[in-house]
C-alpha cells in the first residue's frame, strides 16, 4: 500500500516538476529545433553562412540562454544565474553589432594546410605562384581599370625581371611582399626591374611575393638552391619592409585568419629563434582560437585584433628574423652585403615604434636604407583605386637606393 504511495507521489512531484518548467521547457526546445535547422542550412552552405541563416543561429543561441535564465531562476542558482545573465549580455551585443554592421554574411574557410612532400616550396615558405606560369592581374573601379597587367614566374616559383644579361657580373636579390613582386605592374614596371636597368651592372631577381612578410624572407633563404638560380658571384640582397611586415610575421588574428595560415611560423624558444612548421600547425591552440572568433561581429564592429597591440617583443622577434636571413644569405654568397630598405608606408605607426625597429637592427649590426621619409606617399604616388606603389614611384625610389648604396 505503502509502494503504491509512493508511486503516485513521485508520479504528481513529476508532473509538478513539469509544470513548473514547462515554459522553459518549450523555449529551449525551440532553441534546440532553430539550431538544428542551422546546422543542416550550414552544411549545405558552400562558401558562405549568410546573414539570415546567421540570424536563426543568434535566436537559437537567445532562446536557449533564456530556457537557462528561467531554470536557474526558479532553482535559485544564483552563479549559475549570473553566468546565464553575463552570457545573455554578451550575445545581445554580438546580435546588435550584428544589425549595425548591416547583417554580414560569414565565410567558410578552409584552414587546412595541402599534404605535400617535405621539401616541396610550399611545405617550406607557403604560398607561392605556380612555377612557368603567366598571371593576368585586372582590378576594376567602377568602370575605369586601375590596371590590367601580366606578370611572368620562372621555373623556381619568382617572378621573372626582364632584360637579364648574362655578361654582367652582379646579382641584386629583392625580398619582401607585394611591393617587392610589383602588384598591378607589368614585368618591366617593378622595383627590382628599375634597381636593375638605373644599376646598369647587375641582374636583378625577385624572390617577393603578394601578403609575404619578414618570415617568408627567411624560409625562401633556407629553401632556395641559389646556384640554381643566380649564376653571378658577386652581388647584394635588400629586403623591401613595409610595417605591416611586423603583424605579418607575428600572424595576428585578422592576417592570419584572412591569408596567413599557411606561413612559416617561428617563435623564440631560449632566447634563439626557431622554426616551428606553418601558423596553423606549429601554434595549433593560438590558431584556432583565432578561427573560432574572427568573425564575430562584436570584435569587427570595434575592430579589434589579437594581439591587441605590437610590443617590444614582436619587434625584437622581426629584427631577429632579419638577422638570420642575412646570416643565411652570408652563408649562401659569401658577403655581407645584406640592407633592410625601410619602404615609405601607407600602414600606421608610431614614431617610437619605428625608433625601436631602428634600435634592434642597430644592436644587431644590420645595414638599412631608410627611404619612409624619402617621399610623400600620396595618392599621385599609387596605382589609383589601390594603394600599391605606381611605375614611377618604383624608378624613383630606386634610384634613390642606388645612390644611397653607393
Amino acid at each position: 500500500m505503502n509502494d503504491a504511495k509512493d508511486i503516485v507521489k513521485d508520479a504528481e512531484e513529476k508532473r509538478g516538476i513539469l509544470a513548473r518548467y514547462r515554459p522553459a521547457i518549450l523555449i529551449f526546445s525551440a532553441g534546440v529545433i532553430l539550431l538544428v535547422i542551422y546546422g543542416i542550412k550550414y552544411r549545405t552552405a558552400e562558401y558562405e553562412v549568410s546573414g539570415a541563416l546567421r540570424l536563426i543561429s543568434y535566436a537559437a543561441i537567445l532562446l536557449i540562454i533564456s530556457a537557462l535564465f528561467m531554470v536557474f531562476v526558479k532553482a535559485k542558482r544564483t552563479i549559475l544565474l549570473n553566468l546565464t545573465v553575463l552570457s545573455g549580455l554578451i550575445m545581445l551585443l554580438e546580435i546588435t553589432c550584428f544589425f549595425l554592421l548591416g547583417m554580414p554574411a560569414a565565410i567558410k574557410k578552409d584552414f587546412s594546410i595541402p599534404v605535400l612532400p617535405d621539401d616541396h616550396i610550399a611545405r617550406n615558405i607557403g604560398t607561392v605562384p605556380y612555377a612557368d606560369s603567366v598571371y593576368h592581374a585586372q582590378l576594376l573601379h567602377g568602370s575605369d581599370t586601375v590596371f590590367d597587367v601580366h606578370c611572368s614566374i620562372d621555373q623556381f616559383c619568382k617572378r621573372i625581371t626582364p632584360d637579364h644579361d648574362s655578361t654582367r657580373q652582379k646579382f641584386s636579390l629583392f625580398f619582401g611582399c607585394s611591393i617587392a613582386y610589383g602588384f598591378g605592374l607589368e614585368d618591366n614596371q617593378t622595383l627590382p626591374y628599375y634597381f636593375q636597368k638605373i644599376s646598369n651592372d647587375c641582374n636583378a631577381y625577385n624572390f617577393g611575393y603578394s601578403g609575404y612578410g619578414t618570415n617568408h624572407m627567411l624560409a625562401s633563404l633556407d629553401y632556395h638552391d641559389f646556384s640554381k638560380q643566380v649564376p653571378e658571384k658577386d652581388g647584394s640582397a635588400f629586403y623591401i619592409f613595409f610595417w605591416d611586415h611586423i603583424y605579418r610575421s607575428i600572424g595576428t588574428m585578422s592576417r592570419y585568419c584572412d591569408w596567413l595560415h599557411n606561413a612559416p611560423y617561428y617563435e623564440m624558444k631560449d632566447g634563439s629563434l626557431v622554426r616551428n612548421g606553418m601558423f596553423k600547425d606549429g601554434r595549433y591552440i593560438t590558431s584556432k582560437v583565432y578561427e573560432s572568433i574572427y568573425q564575430w561581429n562584436t570584435l569587427k564592429k570595434f575592430e579589434v585584433d589579437f594581439p591587441l597591440k605590437l610590443n617590444d617583443s614582436h619587434i625584437d622577434m622581426v629584427a631577429e628574423m632579419i638577422k638570420e636571413s642575412e646570416i643565411r644569405y652570408a652563408e649562401k654568397f659569401g658577403n655581407h652585403n645584406f640592407y633592410v630598405v625601410i619602404y615609405p608606408s601607407f600602414k600606421k605607426y608610431t614614431a617610437q615604434e619605428m625608433e625601436k625597429f631602428k634600435s634592434c637592427l642597430d644592436q644587431k649590426n644590420i645595414k638599412y636604407i631608410d627611404i619612409s621619409d624619402f617621399i610623400e606617399y600620396t595618392e599621385e604616388r599609387t596605382l589609383g583605386g589601390d594603394p600599391h606603389p605606381n611605375a614611377a614611384t618604383n624608378e624613383i625610389l630606386a634610384e634613390e637606393i642606388v645612390k644611397r648604396i653607393e
